[in-house]
């Protein structure tokens, strides 16, 4: 079972479908965790978990923890909110903290991550990557990123307006002057973009091909 954690609150965005497609496309069983849906709280810094690789919060990080121990794959997937990984994400990946005590738990679980955001993907790609491969020891096998250049601008109903917002932080005066219209075609999908669609694909049969070899060695 291939676990993928979603943590974009737009349900059925870019991230959510970018996910779906990479685990149908393996015809493996999978879940998908919407944690916009869960109530997980910061981690406390109490070091409890420390004897039992579980944190003592009783919230719906709780659950997780044996599912992801389980998986034969975690998919984790942040959104870019200020150029960093949103909250919903960031607060899951601190409370993996119990799984990397005494007795470790995610040694060489296989993993992978898809990003959404702005112009800052990669980056925000390249930093969970290295907390997944760094303090939890996963073997991440790929990573695709789309750049959605979506601003909540588009959505807030002053982006054509506001002048603290993207739109005029990132055009000249004088082109700005002249924005008066938000536009549908202004919202990106990654299914326009063969070069991600072609990526989410070769993920998908590398984390096909990464289960199979742990199972052929098992």
């Amino acid at each position: 079972m291939i676990l993928a954690i979603n943590g974009s609150p737009k349900l059925h965005g870019n991230l959510q479908r970018m996910l779906e497609k990479i685990v149908r496309d393996t015809g493996r069983d999978y879940e998908m965790v919407h944690l916009a849906k869960l109530k997980i709280n910061p981690c406390i810094g109490c070091v409890k978990c420390a004897d039992s690789n579980r944190c003592i919060q009783p919230d719906d990080m709780a659950p997780l923890y044996d599912r992801i121990v389980a998986a034969e794959a975690l998919i984790v997937g942040p959104v870019v909110y200020f150029g960093k990984a949103n909250a919903f994400t960031h607060t899951f990946l601190e409370r993996l903290f119990p799984l990397r005590h005494v007795h470790p738990q995610t040694i060489g679980k296989l993993a992978a991550v898809v990003c959404v955001g702005g112009n800052e993907a990669a980056k925000v790609t390249g930093e969970v990557i290295y907390h997944l491969e760094s303090y939890f020891e996963c073997r991440v096998v790929g990573s695709v990123h789309f750049n959605s250049a979506t601003p909540p601008c588009f959505t807030c109903g002053f982006g054509t307006t506001c002048l603290y917002g993207g739109p005029a932080r990132w055009m000249t005066p004088e082109e700005f002057a002249q924005f008066h219209e938000i536009t549908p075609e202004m919202f990106l999908r990654f299914e326009d973009h063969p070069e991600i669609v072609t990526a989410c694909e070769r993920l998908s049969q590398d984390l096909n091909q990464a289960i199979a070899g742990l199972a052929a060695k098992g």
